[in-house]
């Protein structure tokens, strides 16, 4: 059975739904993307891995395609080596693929794939 809307219903709704808003809206404010990393696609080597250590970031270009990726490790934060045509953590020994996916755990999430543009001649990295 449906219940009877009452005039006494619907201003409770009205009180205590603006306030509910706008408490959500201040605890989650929106993220913004800012540019972490810039460089020239020039400086960037073919089937390499360009790291940069200080910004846990590695990138990666194969041909054409450029893939940029977290080098966080998804066990506990460490910043991974490459050895190879795979990353590795010193810490624990979790090991990635290139593309980001676990090979071997205590890891047991793929690495983060990183937001990138090329504008021009630069690549520009996003980070949320």
């Amino acid at each position: 059975m449906l219940k009877a809307v009452t005039r006494r219903g619907v201003l409770l709704v009205l009180l205590f739904l603006p306030p509910l808003y706008f408490l959500r809206r201040y605890l989650s404010p929106p993220v913004k993307n800012s540019v972490v990393f810039e460089i020239p696609i020039a400086e960037l080597p073919e089937n390499v891995v360009y790291l940069i250590r200080d910004k846990k970031i590695a990138l990666i270009r194969f041909r054409e395609k450029i893939r940029a990726v977290s080098i966080a490790c998804t066990h506990l934060g460490c910043t991974l080596n490459v050895s190879g045509e795979k990353f590795v953590c010193p810490c624990h020994g979790s090991i990635f693929a290139l593309s980001g996916e676990v090979i071997k755990g205590p890891a047991i999430l793929n690495l983060k794939e990183l937001r990138y543009k090329t504008d021009g001649d630069m690549v520009k990295i996003y980070v949320q």
